[in-house]
């Protein structure tokens, strides 16, 4: 196996990919060596896992905002978001509505 990389060939993808696996080798290194590392050590890993996810969080708007300014996709991509956000503010209202309804059901039941 050859794991070289070639520079024309490292892409946005690759570069987030490369984050996403630093990150999480961070965070599982924190979480399973916890006893063993010391504090600074810990704290540390945490922080550069954090700044890792925000270098990702932070490529991956960029990339996106691109993509849609290339297509041209600023209408749909608006109009994507305002039906997510109602889809999602109907899902919440829907569970809270199932959770205050689960509650008060309890609270009727004869103990």
């Amino acid at each position: 196996m050859n794991f070289d990389i070639e520079e024309e060939h490292f892409t946005v993808f690759n570069l987030l990919l490369l984050l996403l696996v630093w990150a999480n080798t961070a965070y599982l290194l924190v979480i399973f060596l916890r006893p063993v590392l010391p504090m600074l050590i810990t704290t540390l890993l945490i922080l550069c896992g954090l700044a890792l996810t925000l270098a990702m969080v932070v490529i991956t708007l960029y990339a996106s905002v691109q993509w849609i300014r290339h297509h041209n996709l600023g209408w749909w991509f608006l109009i994507g978001l305002i039906v997510l956000f109602i889809l999602s503010y109907g899902l919440e209202s829907t569970v809270k509505n199932i959770f205050i309804r689960e509650q008060i059901f309890r609270q009727e039941q004869p103990r």
